[in-house]
Protein backbone atom coordinates (compact mmCIF):
# COMPACT_ATOMS: atom_id res chain seq x y z
CA UNK A 1 0.00 0.00 0.00
CA UNK A 2 1.22 3.54 -0.69
CA UNK A 3 2.47 5.54 2.25
CA UNK A 4 0.86 8.97 1.99
CA UNK A 5 1.89 11.56 4.55
CA UNK A 6 -0.27 14.65 4.32
CA UNK A 7 0.97 18.17 5.15
CA UNK A 8 0.29 19.58 8.58
CA UNK A 9 -3.04 21.40 8.50
CA UNK A 10 -3.56 24.89 9.88
CA UNK A 11 -5.56 23.49 12.77
CA UNK A 12 -2.63 21.22 13.72
CA UNK A 13 -0.14 24.05 13.88
CA UNK A 14 0.74 25.72 17.17
CA UNK A 15 -0.10 29.41 16.55
CA UNK A 16 2.40 30.86 18.99
CA UNK A 17 5.27 29.09 17.23
CA UNK A 18 4.37 30.59 13.84
CA UNK A 19 4.20 34.01 15.49
CA UNK A 20 7.62 33.53 17.12
CA UNK A 21 9.19 32.34 13.86
CA UNK A 22 7.77 35.37 12.09
CA UNK A 23 9.27 37.75 14.64
CA UNK A 24 12.60 35.92 14.46
CA UNK A 25 12.88 35.95 10.66
CA UNK A 26 12.06 39.65 10.50
CA UNK A 27 14.28 40.53 13.45
CA UNK A 28 17.33 38.71 12.13
CA UNK A 29 17.38 41.15 9.21
CA UNK A 30 18.79 43.83 11.56
CA UNK A 31 22.08 41.94 11.74
CA UNK A 32 22.23 40.01 8.46
CA UNK A 33 21.88 43.18 6.40
CA UNK A 34 25.19 44.48 7.78
CA UNK A 35 27.08 41.61 6.13
CA UNK A 36 25.81 42.80 2.75
CA UNK A 37 26.39 46.52 3.13
CA UNK A 38 29.61 46.98 5.13
CA UNK A 39 33.11 45.68 4.33
CA UNK A 40 33.67 45.05 8.04
CA UNK A 41 30.19 44.80 9.61
CA UNK A 42 31.48 43.95 13.09
CA UNK A 43 33.67 47.03 13.40
CA UNK A 44 32.62 49.47 16.12
CA UNK A 45 34.14 52.48 14.33
CA UNK A 46 35.06 51.84 10.71
CA UNK A 47 31.99 51.82 8.44
CA UNK A 48 28.57 53.45 8.58
CA UNK A 49 29.46 55.97 11.29
CA UNK A 50 28.83 59.52 10.09
CA UNK A 51 27.97 61.04 13.46
CA UNK A 52 27.11 60.19 17.07
CA UNK A 53 23.61 58.97 16.26
CA UNK A 54 25.12 56.16 14.19
CA UNK A 55 27.13 54.95 17.17
CA UNK A 56 24.03 55.11 19.35
CA UNK A 57 22.04 53.24 16.69
CA UNK A 58 24.69 50.56 16.51
CA UNK A 59 24.58 50.20 20.28
CA UNK A 60 20.79 49.77 20.44
CA UNK A 61 20.67 47.40 17.46
CA UNK A 62 23.37 45.17 18.91
CA UNK A 63 22.13 45.50 22.47
CA UNK A 64 18.62 44.35 21.52
CA UNK A 65 19.11 42.16 18.44
CA UNK A 66 22.65 40.85 17.82
CA UNK A 67 22.54 37.06 18.26
CA UNK A 68 19.11 37.14 19.91
CA UNK A 69 17.06 36.24 16.85
CA UNK A 70 19.59 33.60 15.89
CA UNK A 71 19.03 32.19 19.39
CA UNK A 72 15.27 32.29 18.85
CA UNK A 73 15.67 30.35 15.59
CA UNK A 74 17.88 27.75 17.23
CA UNK A 75 15.48 27.33 20.15
CA UNK A 76 12.52 26.99 17.79
CA UNK A 77 14.51 24.45 15.77
CA UNK A 78 14.74 22.33 18.91
CA UNK A 79 10.99 22.73 19.44
CA UNK A 80 10.35 21.78 15.82
CA UNK A 81 12.51 18.68 16.20
CA UNK A 82 10.35 17.30 19.02
CA UNK A 83 7.09 18.19 17.25
CA UNK A 84 8.20 16.62 13.98
CA UNK A 85 9.34 13.39 15.59
CA UNK A 86 6.21 13.10 17.71
CA UNK A 87 3.91 13.63 14.73
CA UNK A 88 5.80 11.47 12.26
CA UNK A 89 5.86 8.56 14.70
CA UNK A 90 2.07 8.76 14.92
CA UNK A 91 1.93 8.09 11.18
CA UNK A 92 4.80 5.66 10.68
CA UNK A 93 6.88 3.50 12.99
CA UNK A 94 10.41 2.34 13.61
CA UNK A 95 13.19 3.13 11.20
CA UNK A 96 10.86 4.74 8.67
CA UNK A 97 10.33 7.70 10.99
CA UNK A 98 14.10 8.04 11.43
CA UNK A 99 14.61 7.76 7.68
CA UNK A 100 12.14 10.56 7.04
CA UNK A 101 13.72 12.83 9.64
CA UNK A 102 17.23 12.14 8.32
CA UNK A 103 16.10 12.85 4.79
CA UNK A 104 14.50 16.09 5.98
CA UNK A 105 17.82 17.19 7.47
CA UNK A 106 19.72 16.11 4.37
CA UNK A 107 17.65 18.39 2.16
CA UNK A 108 17.86 21.24 4.66
CA UNK A 109 21.63 20.82 4.51
CA UNK A 110 21.54 20.89 0.69
CA UNK A 111 19.31 23.98 0.63
CA UNK A 112 21.65 25.68 3.09
CA UNK A 113 24.76 24.85 1.06
CA UNK A 114 23.15 26.12 -2.16
CA UNK A 115 22.17 29.29 -0.33
CA UNK A 116 25.71 29.69 1.03
CA UNK A 117 27.56 29.19 -2.24
CA UNK A 118 25.18 30.83 -4.70
CA UNK A 119 23.42 33.56 -2.70
CA UNK A 120 25.02 34.48 0.66
CA UNK A 121 27.97 32.86 2.43
CA UNK A 122 26.56 33.66 5.87
CA UNK A 123 24.00 30.85 5.74
CA UNK A 124 23.06 29.07 8.98
CA UNK A 125 20.77 26.34 7.62
CA UNK A 126 23.39 23.70 6.91
CA UNK A 127 24.77 24.25 10.42
CA UNK A 128 21.27 23.65 11.83
CA UNK A 129 20.95 20.48 9.78
CA UNK A 130 24.07 19.00 11.34
CA UNK A 131 22.95 20.06 14.82
CA UNK A 132 19.66 18.31 14.10
CA UNK A 133 21.51 15.03 13.72
CA UNK A 134 23.15 15.52 17.11
CA UNK A 135 19.69 15.94 18.67
CA UNK A 136 18.55 12.43 17.74
CA UNK A 137 20.18 10.55 20.65
CA UNK A 138 18.70 13.01 23.14
CA UNK A 139 15.06 12.74 22.11
CA UNK A 140 14.26 9.91 24.52
CA UNK A 141 16.18 11.44 27.44
CA UNK A 142 14.29 12.52 30.52
CA UNK A 143 14.15 16.22 31.29
CA UNK A 144 16.61 15.89 34.16
CA UNK A 145 19.14 14.27 31.85
CA UNK A 146 18.67 17.04 29.28
CA UNK A 147 19.32 19.68 31.94
CA UNK A 148 22.52 17.91 32.96
CA UNK A 149 23.55 17.72 29.31
CA UNK A 150 22.97 21.47 28.88
CA UNK A 151 25.14 22.15 31.93
CA UNK A 152 27.82 19.79 30.62
CA UNK A 153 27.99 21.60 27.27
CA UNK A 154 27.90 24.99 28.99
CA UNK A 155 30.94 24.01 31.05
CA UNK A 156 33.11 23.86 27.91
CA UNK A 157 32.00 27.32 26.81
CA UNK A 158 32.79 28.75 30.23
CA UNK A 159 36.25 27.20 29.95
CA UNK A 160 36.66 28.77 26.51
CA UNK A 161 35.71 32.20 27.89
CA UNK A 162 38.12 31.78 30.81
CA UNK A 163 40.97 30.80 28.50
CA UNK A 164 40.24 33.75 26.23
CA UNK A 165 40.38 36.35 28.98
CA UNK A 166 43.42 34.66 30.53
CA UNK A 167 45.35 35.02 27.26
CA UNK A 168 44.29 38.66 27.02
CA UNK A 169 45.44 39.30 30.59
CA UNK A 170 48.77 37.67 29.83
CA UNK A 171 49.19 39.74 26.67
CA UNK A 172 48.40 42.93 28.58
CA UNK A 173 50.90 42.01 31.27
CA UNK A 174 53.55 41.41 28.60
CA UNK A 175 52.67 44.70 26.93
CA UNK A 176 53.11 46.72 30.13
CA UNK A 177 56.35 44.90 30.87
CA UNK A 178 57.79 45.61 27.44
CA UNK A 179 56.52 49.20 27.51
CA UNK A 180 58.39 49.83 30.76
CA UNK A 181 61.70 48.80 29.20
CA UNK A 182 64.10 51.46 28.15
CA UNK A 183 63.64 52.21 24.45
CA UNK A 184 67.25 51.33 23.68
CA UNK A 185 66.85 47.91 25.26
CA UNK A 186 63.73 46.87 23.31
CA UNK A 187 64.19 44.20 20.67
CA UNK A 188 62.49 44.22 17.27
CA UNK A 189 60.12 41.60 18.63
CA UNK A 190 59.26 43.91 21.54
CA UNK A 191 58.56 46.82 19.20
CA UNK A 192 56.37 44.69 16.95
CA UNK A 193 54.43 43.48 19.97
CA UNK A 194 53.85 47.06 21.18
CA UNK A 195 52.73 48.14 17.72
CA UNK A 196 50.37 45.19 17.40
CA UNK A 197 48.78 45.80 20.80
CA UNK A 198 48.38 49.54 20.27
CA UNK A 199 46.93 49.04 16.79
CA UNK A 200 44.24 46.92 18.40
CA UNK A 201 43.63 48.99 21.51
CA UNK A 202 43.74 52.56 20.31
CA UNK A 203 40.63 54.66 19.85
CA UNK A 204 40.01 55.17 16.15
CA UNK A 205 37.78 57.30 13.95
CA UNK A 206 36.18 56.32 10.64
CA UNK A 207 37.70 57.56 7.38
CA UNK A 208 34.61 59.04 5.74
CA UNK A 209 36.46 59.80 2.50
CA UNK A 210 37.39 56.16 1.86
CA UNK A 211 35.95 54.80 -1.38
CA UNK A 212 34.77 51.20 -1.11
CA UNK A 213 34.04 49.14 -4.20
CA UNK A 214 30.97 46.90 -4.00
CA UNK A 215 31.88 43.23 -3.57
CA UNK A 216 30.82 40.55 -6.05
CA UNK A 217 31.08 42.73 -9.15
CA UNK A 218 29.55 39.93 -11.19
CA UNK A 219 27.37 37.07 -10.06
CA UNK A 220 30.01 34.51 -11.02
CA UNK A 221 32.63 36.45 -9.06
CA UNK A 222 30.27 36.26 -6.09
CA UNK A 223 30.10 32.49 -6.42
CA UNK A 224 33.89 32.28 -6.58
CA UNK A 225 34.20 34.53 -3.50
CA UNK A 226 31.83 32.25 -1.59
CA UNK A 227 33.86 29.24 -2.70
CA UNK A 228 37.00 30.85 -1.28
CA UNK A 229 35.28 31.84 1.97
CA UNK A 230 33.33 28.67 2.72
CA UNK A 231 34.78 25.32 3.67
CA UNK A 232 31.88 22.93 3.25
CA UNK A 233 33.56 21.44 0.19
CA UNK A 234 36.59 20.83 2.45
CA UNK A 235 34.51 18.86 4.94
CA UNK A 236 33.66 21.57 7.49
CA UNK A 237 29.91 21.00 7.71
CA UNK A 238 29.12 23.28 10.65
CA UNK A 239 30.41 26.36 12.46
CA UNK A 240 32.72 25.07 15.17
CA UNK A 241 32.39 28.24 17.27
CA UNK A 242 28.59 27.88 17.34
CA UNK A 243 28.14 24.14 17.76
CA UNK A 244 27.89 23.88 21.54
CA UNK A 245 25.85 27.06 21.95
CA UNK A 246 23.47 25.93 19.18
CA UNK A 247 22.96 22.54 20.80
CA UNK A 248 22.40 24.12 24.22
CA UNK A 249 19.68 26.42 22.90
CA UNK A 250 18.04 23.62 20.88
CA UNK A 251 17.96 21.40 23.97
CA UNK A 252 16.39 24.25 25.92
CA UNK A 253 13.77 24.45 23.18
CA UNK A 254 13.03 20.75 23.66
CA UNK A 255 12.62 21.29 27.40
CA UNK A 256 10.31 24.27 26.95
CA UNK A 257 8.13 22.38 24.49
CA UNK A 258 7.85 19.43 26.86
CA UNK A 259 6.75 21.88 29.55
CA UNK A 260 3.74 22.72 27.36
CA UNK A 261 4.16 26.50 27.46
CA UNK A 262 3.77 26.99 23.71
CA UNK A 263 0.23 25.62 23.87
CA UNK A 264 -0.65 27.12 27.25
CA UNK A 265 1.77 29.45 29.01
CA UNK A 266 -0.20 29.19 32.26
CA UNK A 267 1.23 25.68 32.64
CA UNK A 268 3.97 27.49 34.56
CA UNK A 269 2.53 29.00 37.72
CA UNK A 270 5.17 31.74 37.80
CA UNK A 271 5.49 32.17 34.03
CA UNK A 272 5.63 35.98 33.99
CA UNK A 273 8.01 36.13 36.93
CA UNK A 274 10.37 33.75 35.13
CA UNK A 275 10.03 35.59 31.80
CA UNK A 276 10.63 39.07 33.24
CA UNK A 277 13.43 37.90 35.53
CA UNK A 278 15.26 36.33 32.60
CA UNK A 279 14.57 39.44 30.52
CA UNK A 280 16.03 41.67 33.22
CA UNK A 281 19.15 39.54 33.55
CA UNK A 282 19.55 39.37 29.77
CA UNK A 283 19.15 43.11 29.30
CA UNK A 284 21.63 43.85 32.08
CA UNK A 285 24.31 41.52 30.76
CA UNK A 286 23.83 42.61 27.15
CA UNK A 287 23.94 46.28 28.12
CA UNK A 288 27.37 45.79 29.68
CA UNK A 289 28.54 43.67 26.77
CA UNK A 290 27.53 45.99 23.97
CA UNK A 291 28.24 49.27 25.73
CA UNK A 292 31.85 48.16 25.93
CA UNK A 293 31.82 46.85 22.36
CA UNK A 294 30.35 50.11 20.99
CA UNK A 295 31.93 52.88 23.05
CA UNK A 296 34.93 51.30 24.82
CA UNK A 297 36.15 48.77 22.29
CA UNK A 298 39.61 50.36 22.47
CA UNK A 299 39.83 49.37 26.14
CA UNK A 300 40.88 45.71 26.64
CA UNK A 301 38.36 43.58 28.51
CA UNK A 302 40.44 42.01 31.29
CA UNK A 303 37.80 41.06 33.85
CA UNK A 304 37.46 37.30 34.35
CA UNK A 305 34.05 37.75 35.96
CA UNK A 306 32.74 39.75 33.01
CA UNK A 307 34.15 37.24 30.54
CA UNK A 308 32.23 34.44 32.25
CA UNK A 309 29.13 36.63 32.53
CA UNK A 310 29.22 37.40 28.81
CA UNK A 311 29.52 33.74 27.78
CA UNK A 312 25.77 33.35 27.21
CA UNK A 313 24.66 36.96 26.88
CA UNK A 314 22.74 36.50 23.63
CA UNK A 315 21.33 33.10 24.57
CA UNK A 316 19.85 34.45 27.81
CA UNK A 317 18.15 37.40 26.15
CA UNK A 318 17.02 35.37 23.13
CA UNK A 319 15.34 32.83 25.42
CA UNK A 320 13.76 35.69 27.38
CA UNK A 321 12.33 37.06 24.11
CA UNK A 322 10.81 33.66 23.39
CA UNK A 323 9.11 33.49 26.78
CA UNK A 324 7.93 37.10 26.72
CA UNK A 325 6.57 37.05 23.17
CA UNK A 326 4.99 33.62 23.65
CA UNK A 327 3.11 34.85 26.71
CA UNK A 328 2.07 38.12 25.08
CA UNK A 329 0.79 36.31 22.00
CA UNK A 330 -1.29 33.81 23.95
CA UNK A 331 -2.68 36.40 26.36
CA UNK A 332 -3.37 39.32 24.04
CA UNK A 333 -2.89 38.56 20.35
CA UNK A 334 -4.63 35.28 19.50
CA UNK A 335 -7.79 37.09 18.44
CA UNK A 336 -6.10 40.18 17.07
CA UNK A 337 -4.97 41.22 13.61
CA UNK A 338 -1.36 40.31 14.21
CA UNK A 339 -1.47 37.37 11.80
CA UNK A 340 0.98 39.10 9.49
CA UNK A 341 3.81 37.89 11.71
CA UNK A 342 2.38 34.37 11.86
CA UNK A 343 2.17 34.24 8.07
CA UNK A 344 5.82 35.21 7.82
CA UNK A 345 6.55 32.48 10.37
CA UNK A 346 4.68 29.86 8.34
CA UNK A 347 6.99 30.67 5.43
CA UNK A 348 10.14 31.29 7.48
CA UNK A 349 12.46 29.27 5.21
CA UNK A 350 11.29 31.05 2.06
CA UNK A 351 11.49 34.45 3.74
CA UNK A 352 14.98 33.77 5.06
CA UNK A 353 16.29 32.98 1.55
CA UNK A 354 14.20 35.80 0.06
CA UNK A 355 15.97 38.29 2.33
CA UNK A 356 19.37 37.20 1.03
CA UNK A 357 18.31 37.44 -2.61
CA UNK A 358 16.90 40.95 -2.19
CA UNK A 359 19.89 42.16 -0.14
CA UNK A 360 22.30 40.81 -2.76
CA UNK A 361 20.44 42.67 -5.51
CA UNK A 362 20.50 45.91 -3.53
CA UNK A 363 24.06 45.95 -2.22
CA UNK A 364 26.31 43.72 -4.34
CA UNK A 365 28.12 44.84 -7.47
CA UNK A 366 26.09 42.56 -9.74
CA UNK A 367 22.96 44.38 -8.50
CA UNK A 368 22.44 48.03 -7.61
CA UNK A 369 25.85 48.31 -5.94
CA UNK A 370 24.61 50.26 -2.90
CA UNK A 371 27.42 48.83 -0.78
CA UNK A 372 28.54 51.15 2.06
CA UNK A 373 26.07 53.84 0.93
CA UNK A 374 24.01 53.99 4.14
CA UNK A 375 24.83 55.08 7.65
CA UNK A 376 23.95 52.83 10.58
CA UNK A 377 20.92 54.99 11.33
CA UNK A 378 19.87 55.23 7.68
CA UNK A 379 20.02 51.46 7.40
CA UNK A 380 17.04 51.19 9.77
CA UNK A 381 14.85 52.67 7.03
CA UNK A 382 16.00 49.98 4.61
CA UNK A 383 15.11 47.31 7.16
CA UNK A 384 11.60 48.75 7.60
CA UNK A 385 11.02 48.86 3.84
CA UNK A 386 12.16 45.25 3.46
CA UNK A 387 9.82 44.23 6.30
CA UNK A 388 6.89 45.73 4.41
CA UNK A 389 7.95 44.00 1.19
CA UNK A 390 8.25 40.63 2.93
CA UNK A 391 4.94 40.97 4.75
CA UNK A 392 3.05 42.00 1.61
CA UNK A 393 4.63 39.30 -0.57
CA UNK A 394 3.94 36.64 2.06
CA UNK A 395 0.31 37.73 2.41
CA UNK A 396 -0.25 37.64 -1.36
CA UNK A 397 1.45 34.24 -1.70
CA UNK A 398 -0.59 32.60 1.05
CA UNK A 399 -3.80 33.83 -0.53
CA UNK A 400 -3.15 31.29 -3.29
CA UNK A 401 -0.98 28.62 -1.66
CA UNK A 402 -0.91 26.85 1.69
CA UNK A 403 2.88 26.80 2.00
CA UNK A 404 5.84 28.92 1.04
CA UNK A 405 7.63 27.86 -2.17
CA UNK A 406 10.69 26.49 -0.40
CA UNK A 407 8.58 24.83 2.30
CA UNK A 408 6.70 23.06 -0.49
CA UNK A 409 9.94 22.01 -2.19
CA UNK A 410 11.49 20.86 1.09
CA UNK A 411 8.46 18.74 1.85
CA UNK A 412 8.43 17.19 -1.62
CA UNK A 413 12.10 16.30 -1.40
CA UNK A 414 11.66 14.88 2.10
CA UNK A 415 8.65 12.68 1.46
CA UNK A 416 8.99 12.01 -2.25
CA UNK A 417 10.72 8.65 -1.80
CA UNK A 418 8.26 7.54 0.88
CA UNK A 419 4.93 8.49 -0.71
CA UNK A 420 5.22 5.61 -3.17
CA UNK A 421 4.13 2.03 -3.28
CA UNK A 422 6.21 -0.12 -1.00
Amino acid sequence: MPLVIKPTTTSERIPSLDFLRGVAVLGILFINIESFIYPNPWSSWQYGYENAIDHHTRFWVYFLTQGKFYTMFALLFGVGFVIFMDRIQQKVHGLTAMDIYSRRLLWLFVIGVIHAYFIWDGDILYHYAICGLFLLPFRSMRNRSLVLLVLFLAFFLFIKSYEGVSKRQESYSNYTEVLNKEVTKRTDKDNKFITSWENRYTKKSPNLTEEVEPPKTTYWQGVMDSYEHLKVHKGEFYYQSLLFSSLIVMLIGMLLYRAGIFSDYTTWKFYWLIAFSLLGIGLGVNYLRYYHWTYDDHIPQLSTMRALLFTFHKEILGTAYILLLNGIYQKYLTKGKIQIFSKVGRTALSNYIFQSIVLGIIFYGYGLGMHNRFSRFGLLGVVLVLWVVQIVCTHLWLQHYKQGPLEFLWRKLTYGAFNKNK
